[in-house]
Parts: structure tokens; C-alpha cells; sequence
């Protein structure tokens, strides 16, 4: 079976040029985005683990296919230590937020992996470092708040989407302990990080209405 020419073809059939030019808007990659709904390529890598797709075969050449191989990695059974192993083939394809967020999304159970995703911390590629950022947020910020905080505070990479994703970082744990965060986000010396942190927890259903008005008040205006 050519796995390659499966997935080309898939690809091509539920592409949405409509889907492609909003995308491209939103997301600046190097590869091509063909433009598909992400729910079509998670059903897509269900299939392909049924007929136990070699995961070394499935090609990342645009935006579609690196999102279906991360889609696999997060379904397929398979060890921890094999799943790492996979993600090592798919981790330099991502070089923006939208296929950093949706593969890690999917990237649960590796609880026993958190060292590989700390030391992405303190890599100089931005999206190596946000992987480890949002992994860490997404699976470990709610019962281990303070040491997650404490990493993620080790951050020195001054890239834009680093920088977002640590003010979503913030703005999360606000859920967890607000009193906490509260004095915490007081001392973030970054300005932007401290604003988009505080913007972020405002628009979080999860803090109450009577402590976003607190938060807003804490803002440092720019010009």
C-alpha cells in the first residue's frame, strides 16, 4: 500500500479553498495549507491506525499531513517512550501555533515523558519552546501549579508566540488559584506578558466577574 498517495488523495478530496485562505490569515507556516476541518483529519488518522499505518511512512510535507501525524501519535497505542520517539519526527515540522496547539492537544498520556517537554524550554527554536509551554499547561499546571510556574518563569526565549503562550500559561493557572496568581502576576516584569495575561484571564469563564474587574486594574498602560 502507498501510504504516501493515501493520504495525498484524502487530503486533496476534503480540501476547502475557503478553509485554506481563512487559515493562511490566521497562521504563518513555511509549508503549504491545503485547508481541511481538523475533524475530518482526526477520523482520517482513526482509519489509518485500523489498518496499522506504519507511522514512519505517513509524509509531512504541508501543513495537513504534520497535523495528521500528530493526530496519529495521540491515538495510536503505543508506548510513551514510542510516542516520544514519534513526535522527535514531527517536532521541527512545527513552526506555528495552530499545529503546535492541536498536536499537543492530543498528546495525553505522557505524564512519564515531562523531562523531554521541561528541556524543550530551553531550546532557541520558538515553537520547540512553546511545545514545551502548552504541554506542561495542558497536562501538568493543574496538580503541580507552583513547580509549573517555576519553569515556565525560567523561559529567556523573546519570540511573540513564546511569549503568548506563557500569558496563557498565566492566565490558566489564574483557574487553579486566583489569590495565588494575583500577587504573582504583579511581579512579571515583561509588560506584554503581564497585559496579556491579565486580558486572558478576563476573558476566561472560569475566573468570577467581580475578580476580572480587580484584574483589569492591574493593567500598566502603554502608549
Amino acid at each position: 500500500m502507498n501510504i504516501k498517495q493515501l493520504v495525498e488523495d484524502y487530503i486533496e478530496k476534503i480540501k476547502d479553498p475557503k478553509i485554506a485562505e481563512f487559515s493562511k490569515s490566521l497562521i504563518d507556516t513555511r509549508y503549504e495549507i491545503k485547508g481541511t476541518k481538523t475533524r475530518l483529519i482526526d477520523d482520517f488518522a482513526k482509519s489509518l491506525i485500523r489498518i496499522n499505518v506504519d507511522f514512519y511512512e505517513l509524509p509531512l510535507d504541508n501543513y495537513e499531513e504534520i497535523l495528521l501525524a500528530g493526530c496519529v501519535i495521540g491515538k495510536i497505542k503505543a508506548s510513551p517512550e514510542e510516542k516520544i520517539k514519534m513526535f522527535k519526527r514531527v517536532l521541527p515540522c512545527i513552526d506555528n501555533w495552530g499545529t503546535c496547539d492541536t498536536i499537543v492537544s492530543r498528546l495525553k498520556g505522557l505524564e512519564s515523558q515531562r523531562k523531554f517537554f521541561e528541556d524543550l524550554l530551553k531550546e532557541e527554536n520558538p515553537f520547540y519552546v512553546r511545545v514545551g509551554i502548552v504541554w506542561l499547561m495542558k497536562y501538568q499546571l493543574k496538580n503541580d501549579l507552583y513547580n509549573v510556574l517555576a519553569l515556565i518563569k525560567t523561559v529567556k526565549n523573546d519570540h511573540f508566540y513564546v511569549k503568548m503562550a506563557i500569558a496563557w500559561c498565566y492566565a490558566e493557572a489564574f483557574a487553579y488559584d486566583y489569590k495565588y496568581m494575583y500577587d504573582f502576576i504583579q511581579k512579571e516584569s515583561d509588560v506584554f506578558i503581564r497585559n496579556k495575561t491579565l486580558q486572558k484571564a478576563c476573558e476566561s469563564f472560569r475566573v468570577k466577574k467581580e475578580d476580572k474587574q480587580a484584574l483589569k486594574m492591574l493593567r500598566v498602560k502603554t502608549r
